[in-house]
């Protein structure tokens, strides 16, 4: 490998690196590079409709049944930040790329961002949050605040329904704070 760098005189110098001894051309011989999807070659590659091939490393935290034997716990994925608007704090999870936010005050959730979780339609998720009982709607603010807030109950009762619970664990403990 070989990168240019600039001197304070502004010329270009070539510096060589020696190539490095661990490269992951060959995951398998890596004790954390598993090829636990049990598809692709032998040495962790998948192979494309191409013909070409691309690693895809097996890193990150996962609830699997192995992990967990193994002693890996996964770490809960939740964050906090403070609605200035409404002087509270709020938890918050990402699930699927989307940050469903619960507030510290009123255990209120974002039923919004909760049902783009289940990737179901506007019109569904529009149709199912304007009948809510309670709902508070927030037109104004942070993205991933703005949305129709439901209960607590009810935000339980609408994960559980779609399945999605464990996606967005730890949000519906008694008290979320315990994780941060």
């Amino acid at each position: 490998m070989t990168t240019s760098h600039l001197d304070n005189s502004g010329s270009a110098t070539l510096i060589g690196y020696p190539p490095h001894s661990h490269h992951f051309a060959n995951p398998t011989s890596h004790p954390f590079w598993p090829n636990q999807w049990g598809f692709g070659g032998a040495n962790g590659t998948v192979l494309s409709a191409t013909g070409g091939s691309a690693f895809v490393p097996a890193v990150g935290y996962s609830t699997t049944a192995s992990n967990l034997a193994q002693g890996h716990t996964p770490r809960p994925k939740l964050t906090t930040t403070i609605w200035e608007d409404e002087q509270t704090l709020c938890y918050q999870v990402d699930a699927r790329g989307i940050c469903v936010a619960r507030r510290q005050d009123n255990d209120m959730i974002n039923g919004t961002k909760l049902l783009n979780v289940v990737g179901m339609s506007r019109g569904k998720r529009d149709g199912i949050l304007k009948n809510e009982k309670g709902r508070v709607v927030v037109k104004v603010g942070a993205m991933h605040l703005k949305g129709v807030w439901i209960t607590f109950q009810r935000a339980k009762t609408l994960a559980a329904q779609f399945k999605i619970s464990e996606l967005l664990y730890p949000l519906f403990v008694d008290d979320p704070s315990i994780f941060l």
